[in-house]
C-alpha cells in the first residue's frame, strides 16, 4: 500500500517541514507492514493508497480547536480528525482512502520534549497516525497497545 501526506504550517510556526518528510514516510512504511495493525479497516477495503494531512500550529490555535470540537478549553499536544476509520460512509476514490488530519501544537511539543523537539514531534505524528488508522486508547490495554506500537516504530527511525 502506498501513502502520501501533506505538511502545513499555521500561525507563523517556526519549523522546517522538509526535515520531517523522509522520517514520516519511513514511519508510514513501517506502520503499513506491522502485523498487529492489520486489524485496521483500511486493510479490509480495496485500497492501495492512504493519504492524510498534518498541520502545525501554536497553543492558542489548538486550544480553540480543542474547545470547539472536544469541549476542552485548554491546549493539547495533538488532535486528530479521522475521516475514514470513524465513518461508516467513508469514501474510497481511485482506491485511495483519505484518513483525515493530524494537528500538532509546536508550543506544547516544545514543553514536552524530553530529548529533542524533532523527536517529540515525530512521536506526536506517530500517535496521530495510529488514531487515523482506527486505534484509540480508551482503556489501559488499548493505551499500552498504541504506545507499544508507537515506541516500536520510533525506535526504527
Amino acid at each position: 500500500m502506498n501513502s502520501s501526506f501533506t505538511l502545513e504550517k499555521q500561525d507563523k510556526v517556526k519549523i522546517v517541514l522538509k526535515n520531517y518528510k523522509p522520517k514520516i514516510k519511513k514511519m508510514l512504511d513501517l506502520m503499513l507492514n506491522i502485523k498487529e495493525l492489520k486489524s485496521s479497516i483500511i486493510f479490509k477495503k480495496d485500497i492501495n493508497k492512504v493519504r492524510f494531512d498534518i498541520s502545525f500550529c501554536n497553543d492558542e490555535t489548538i486550544q480553540e480547536i480543542n474547545r470547539t470540537y472536544r469541549d476542552k478549553n485548554c491546549p493539547t499536544d495533538v488532535i486528530t480528525f479521522s475521516l475514514f476509520c470513524d465513518d461508516k460512509n467513508s469514501i474510497i476514490y481511485r482506491k485511495t482512502a483519505d484518513l483525515g488530519q493530524i494537528i500538532v501544537s509546536i508550543d506544547t511539543a516544545k514543553r514536552q520534549a524530553k530529548n529533542s523537539l524533532e523527536e517529540e514531534i515525530l512521536t506526536l505524528i506517530c500517535h496521530g497516525i495510529l488514531h487515523l488508522l482506527g486505534f484509540d486508547h480508551l482503556t489501559k490495554k488499548d493505551y499500552d497497545f498504541v504506545v507499544g506500537i508507537q515506541n516500536q516504530i520510533l525506535e526504527k527511525l
